[in-house]
């Protein structure tokens, strides 16, 4: 648990105009099977030989001063939306994240002509690694328990309605960049586009008002670490002929990655 000295945690002040539950959504999330990654007996997080992980995310303390400077943020953001903020708010806030990101996966696949048994294990290296970053995540969030924008201003009403869990790291910001870093390793043409992508994704929260920005940029922090260490986990593998099984599509065919649908509504604005 966290010794943050953060002075009010999420599970002790109710939502504005909700019943509050001391229990959130999925609280047990931090604690569920992991495929890259290990926990030790004592509970940490290792790597598949048992070295124990120090994950990039900074602990939370009074100097990153949720309850002022990050709050006053995201209420300033508020009130300066563009109808330009609001659509990508909406966008990448339909749903869980995966709804977004898998089918610029599919683009990839299907553009770069990838076979069906590659293109399985890639779904799967894919798949299996947002759902670590988000095990991950959600051990973070509630090992620190940081309020939300709402909890912490019970007069401010986000864009968008605020997810009953803890506010830090912001899954969305995790869960991209661990996508990101993972789908530009095989696909390095388009890596310039797959951040541009995710880091939409990520500055949508605060669009939203639902995160601070420290929720987004240590998640996103978070999630190329994760990523990347997932990256190291596969690098070496190989068939039963010792060939590397899985090809980094190097050419560059300039996938057009959707681009989301409402980016041609303001092209011209």
């Amino acid at each position: 648990m966290c010794n943050c000295n953060i002075e009010n945690k999420w599970n002790t002040i109710s939502y504005p105009k909700n019943k509050f539950t001391s229990l959130g959504e999925t609280p047990s999330g931090g604690s569920w099977p992991l495929y890259y990654f290990k926990r030790s007996p004592e509970g940490k997080f290792t790597d598949l030989n048992g070295n124990e992980i120090a994950f990039n995310i900074k602990t939370p303390d009074i100097s990153m001063d949720f309850p002022n400077s990050e709050l006053n943020k995201v209420v300033e953001t508020y009130y300066n939306l563009t109808e330009y903020q609001k659509t990508i708010a909406s966008y990448w806030g339909a749903g869980v994240p995966q709804n977004q990101l898998i089918p610029i996966l599919q683009t990839l696949i299907n553009v770069y002509g990838v076979p069906a048994v590659s293109a399985s294990r890639l779904y799967g290296i894919v798949s299996s690694a947002i759902n670590d970053a988000m095990v991950i995540c959600w051990y973070y969030k509630y090992a620190y328990q940081i309020p939300r924008p709402v909890q912490y201003d019970r007069n401010f009403t986000p864009y968008l309605k605020t997810p009953e869990h803890p506010s830090y790291p912001a899954g969305h910001s995790v869960s991209a960049a661990c996508f990101a870093t993972v789908a530009a390793h095989f696909f390095p043409t388009e890596k310039e586009k797959l951040i541009t992508l995710v880091d939409e994704c990520s500055i949508s929260r605060l669009y939203a008002g639902v995160h601070f920005p420290l929720d987004l940029s240590e998640g996103y922090n978070l999630g190329v670490d994760v990523g990347t260490r997932i990256l190291n986990e596969i690098r070496n593998a190989a068939d039963v002929y010792g060939s590397t099984v899985d090809k980094v599509y190097s050419d560059d065919k300039n996938a057009d990655l959707m681009p989301p649908p409402y980016t041609q509504i303001f092209k011209f604005k």
